[in-house]
C-alpha cells in the first residue's frame, strides 16, 4: 500500500478539489480548455449544494480567469 504525502488529497478525495491552488499559467491553451471540460463535466455529476461542487466551481472560475486573460492579452496584441 502506498503512503500518503502530505501534499495529497484526501483519500476518494479527486485532485479537482485538492487543497492546492491550481496554476493555470503552466497549462497550454488545449490543456487549459480540456481542463475546463473536465471540470465542467464533474460539475454536472456533483450535487450542487456539496462543498465539493463549491471547490470545483471555484477552480473552474478561476480557469475562466486564466482563459479570459489569455483572450486579452490575444486581442491587445492584433490591435
Amino acid at each position: 500500500m502506498r503512503s500518503q504525502n502530505q501534499n495529497d488529497p484526501p483519500p476518494g478525495q479527486t485532485m479537482t478539489t485538492s487543497r492546492k491552488p491550481a496554476d493555470f499559467t503552466r497549462l497550454d491553451d488545449s490543456a487549459l480548455i480540456s481542463a475546463r471540460a473536465q471540470m465542467r463535466a464533474e460539475l454536472e455529476r456533483l450535487p450542487p449544494g456539496s462543498a465539493d461542487h463549491a471547490a470545483l466551481s471555484a477552480l473552474c472560475d478561476a480557469s475562466l480567469g486564466e482563459l479570459v486573460e489569455r483572450a486579452r492579452r490575444a486581442w491587445t496584441q492584433t490591435s
